[in-house]
């Protein structure tokens, strides 16, 4: 069958804008009110995925002549195409001719590129953003104040009581019949067949990682840390010293504590897990393009002394702008976004973090040059 119209994309002249060409090839088609429009879409990998699109620019027109061409400024473009691990961001040129025709093309990835040019960082991001914790559980709880101590130690005992009770549980609905369980039954809320002891894992996995979550954070308070003083914005220019930044005070004694400061981008997006009433949407922030910022070791740092004084320098934010490419998000839950923090490294006690404001970007910035 003959298309009856095709949408194509390519560069204006000038390199700061896109042009997009409709073209008309059934009559029927012609004489008709008709709507271009430009999205941002992201789409998420996996089996249950939640996509998300923002519109990003709209134009009416009459289908009058066969070739009709547009020129979209380039600033519409306000994102990248990119594809990871996680999701896909690209554009697409759409158009609806009355209620009857409706065409797409995805807006080619050399284009994006003319518009939005940033190296590609080869780091591993998940590791400088998120580095494994090691530390002693004994010494953690001995360095917290006794509040604290006992909380610890309650989640400890109320977790394992709650997590061997629901194993239990799960375990004796596993062997009887439908008619004599407790609390997991042998089919779920669609009538399916399920197993009431893998059920019970599922919870009591969930369940220990909420203890874990918030034992952590009883752990933290061997020390105060947090910021000193945040500039009202980020940009390439940026240089703080580090004395500036952050401040705190310790219980106990630090040893080896490195401090630094990370940035990087993530990829967010939405996906469903489980069925029925057990049916839910999971958000999710993959970290990529990382990049170190700032980075120094104290030997030792004695307890009750202002941690900043024991760190000298400053931390230049333009090789975040350098690096990362702007934010691109479709909605507040998809797409590409930017993260930095401050990080406190410890091998005997939990680390401590600081999640940096991402107030005052300016997506200029994220150019090189600023351009």
């Amino acid at each position: 069958m003959a298309e009856k119209a095709t949408l194509s994309c390519r560069m204006s002249k000038q390199q700061d804008a896109v042009v997009v060409a409709v073209q008309i090839h059934d009559e029927k088609a012609l004489g008709r009110e008709a709507t271009l429009r430009i999205q941002q879409r992201v789409k998420v990998h996996d089996s249950s995925p939640v996509h998300a699109t923002k519109e990003l620019y709209q134009k009416r027109f009459r289908t009058d002549r066969r070739i009709n061409e547009f020129t979209v400024p380039g600033h519409y473009f306000s994102g990248f195409t990119y594809w990871g691990s996680q999701i896909d961001l690209e554009y697409q040129a759409l158009l609806k001719i009355d209620d009857a025709f409706f065409f797409d093309t995805k807006v080619n990835e050399k284009i994006v590129y003319q518009l939005v040019k940033k190296p590609l960082v080869r780091t591993d991001a998940e590791a400088l953003i998120d580095p494994k914790d090691y530390f002693s559980f004994f010494s953690n709880v001995a360095a917290i104040p006794w509040k604290n101590k006992l909380l610890a130690m309650c989640l400890v005992v109320v977790g394992a009581v709650v997590i061997l009770a629901n194993m239990v549980v799960g375990l004796h609905d596993q062997m009887v019949p439908e008619s004599a369980t407790y609390i997991y039954s042998h089919r779920n809320s669609d009538g399916e067949s399920q197993s009431p002891l893998v059920v019970a894992l599922l919870g009591s996995g969930a369940a220990g990682a909420a203890v874990w979550w918030a034992m952590r954070r009883q752990l933290r308070h061997y020390m105060t840390f947090r910021f000193k003083s945040v500039p009202a914005q980020v940009g390439r220019a940026t240089s703080v010293p580090i004395r500036q930044l952050i401040q705190g005070r310790s219980r106990v004694e630090l040893k080896r504590a490195v401090l630094r400061v990370v940035a990087c981008n993530l990829e967010k997006g939405q996906y469903v897990r489980g069925s029925g009433s057990n049916r839910r949407t999971v958000t999710f922030a993959e970290p990529f393009q990382a990049v170190l910022l700032f980075e120094q070791l104290a030997e030792t740092i004695p307890p009750q002394q202002p941690i900043q004084d024991y760190f000298e320098g400053d931390v230049e934010f333009a090789p975040m702008f350098d690096a990362l490419y702007p934010p691109a998000m479709v909605s507040d839950t998809h797409g590409i976004d930017v993260h930095w923090e401050v990080q406190l490294l410890f091998d005997q006690l939990v680390d401590q973090e600081l999640e940096g404001s991402l107030r005052g970007f300016c997506r200029e910035d994220f150019f090189t040059n600023g351009k």
